[in-house]
């Protein structure tokens, strides 16, 4: 079992910091009253299936035109769960996440790695996957599914595990930090970049969904 705790070079801050960080834990904002759904199921080819066909590796929301990885004949397991870790200092921040510090099947286990891994199996025909943004996760779960399993939709996300998902959002008072976005309960939070959790990729445009002006 690889060690997802801090490694040597990380950043440490100080007590204040970090109490503010996990006081965040408490204030996440739900995702979207629905219903407001508009997906359609799509294979591994990029063609999109009827709804009542079981097996789709994506999912298209035609609202925002962005594909989903959905995995459902390769489901989700729940032991891949990746450390944050982005090398654009744009998207950093000044600090870059852990390296391979979480567990999966790839040779690195962290979330550039399993973009790239995407992007190179050309998922349903794409070769732009990558880490959604807070705003862009949250368009997926619905409050109103909380006490029934995962937030989003059973039909087009059957895979989807139970817990928390790295967007690909880091926070800006403290970039060691980045946002994550609770399936059980439809809510986000902040969490250390150096713990592994899991990861729902996207592909498309990244204005498709607009930032909602909260505090980052």
């Amino acid at each position: 079992m690889k060690d997802s705790n801090l490694r040597p070079g990380v950043v440490t801050i100080s007590a204040a910091s970090a109490l503010a960080l996990f006081t965040l834990a408490g204030c996440g904002k739900p995702g979207p009253a629905g219903p407001q759904w508009d997906f359609v199921k799509v294979d591994q080819g990029g063609a999109e299936l009827a709804v009542e066909i079981p097996a789709h590796e994506c999912a298209l929301d035609r609202r925002t035109g962005l594909l989903w990885e959905a995995r459902t004949t390769a489901a989700e397991s729940p032991r891949d769960v990746f450390t944050w870790y982005n090398a654009d200092a744009d998207s950093h921040l000044g600090f870059p996440g852990v390296e391979d510090g979480g567990e999966c099947g790839l040779a690195r286990c962290d979330t550039e790695a399993y973009a790239a891994a995407a992007n190179s199996a050309a998922w349903c025909g794409r070769s732009d996957w990558r880490m959604p943004s807070r705003d862009e996760f949250l368009t997926l779960v619905d409050p109103a599914r909380i006490g029934h399993g995962p937030t989003l939709d059973p039909v087009y996300f059957p895979g989807t595990t139970a817990g928390e998902y790295w967007t690909g959002t880091t926070f800006t008072m403290y970039p060691q930090g980045a946002w994550a976005i609770d399936t059980i309960y439809a809510q986000d939070r902040v969490d250390w970049k150096s713990n592994a959790k899991h990861v729902k990729l996207v592909s498309g445009s990244k204005t498709a969904v607009k930032p909602k002006g909260r505090g980052r």
